[in-house]
């Protein structure tokens, strides 16, 4: 069985869709002061911590197959991170590890690996993601910043929905939650490639808010994958380590 699920942790969800009544601020200096207003108190909400450990059980599901597999992974804010999957809990099939410069990871079925930038991600999805914004992602907060100047927003229920649009036609829309101001959904796309990711519920560690189940849609309507994360065991401000190595005897995977 050919397992493909750890790279593709690192590009991601599904969108539900919010409807209900919508109020709009007509006013175009209130509305930029509100919504000025409202991404000071989402900053505020993001968490704050140097490093971070835990397990996460991820589902992978695409149009041919359906695989559940267990992660350990590690981060060091703003510097890498670190996963190893392994199948039943016991058998480690795969590892990863991003830094802001470059991907590498490898896996044990095809003996294969990759050692290369970030254009592996534009490969898989049509999108380009940096570091900041894989970690983003995954920390339930804006895949890109928002940028007021370019941004526009409207009450849609309990949430703010925030639509910014940036160059070359690349768009994000956000929903915040109206009181917590954590991210329930986001999306970003350009042309017919997108990511959709829903925040479906956090959990508290150390008074801050961390995602607890993410769903992630990630292609085109012709080639999408789709990933469940489920987080367990958070730990923050441990002393970590990040072991990687190659294995001697793997060949480089060639991107297509």
């Amino acid at each position: 069985m050919k397992i493909n699920l750890l790279p593709l942790l690192v590009v991601f969800i599904l969108l539900s869709s919010c409807g209900g009544s919508k109020s709009v601020l007509k006013d175009k200096k209130l509305k930029t002061k509100s919504l000025k207003a409202i991404v000071k108190n989402y900053d505020k909400s993001n968490p704050r911590f140097e490093t971070m450990r835990g397990r996460l059980k991820g589902e992978y599901i695409d149009g041919n197959d359906q695989q559940s597999i267990n992660i350990s992974y590690r981060f060091k804010k703003d510097e890498v991170l670190w996963m190893s999957a392994k199948l039943a809990g016991l058998i480690q099939v795969a590892k990863i590890m991003v830094t802001p410069d470059n991907i590498q990871f490898y896996e044990r079925i095809d003996q294969s690996y990759f050692d290369g930038d970030f254009q592996f991600i534009s490969s898989v999805l049509g999108l380009e993601l940096n570091y900041d914004q894989i970690q983003n992602l995954l920390l339930g907060q804006t895949i890109k910043p928002i940028e007021v100047n370019k941004s526009d927003f409207e009450s849609v229920d309990k949430y703010f929905k925030i639509t910014t649009t940036y160059e070359k036609g690349l768009t994000q829309s956000i929903f915040l939650d109206e009181k917590t101001f954590k991210v329930k959904q986001q999306a970003l796309n350009i042309n017919d490639s997108e990511i959709k990711v829903i925040y479906k519920s956090y959990q508290v560690i150390n008074n801050m808010s961390f995602p607890k189940e993410v769903i992630i849609l990630a292609g085109d309507k012709d080639n999408e994958v789709q990933l469940i994360l489920n987080y367990k065991n958070i730990n923050l401000n441990d002393d970590l380590k990040f072991p990687f190595s190659i294995p001697s005897s793997f060949k480089p995977l060639e991107l297509k």
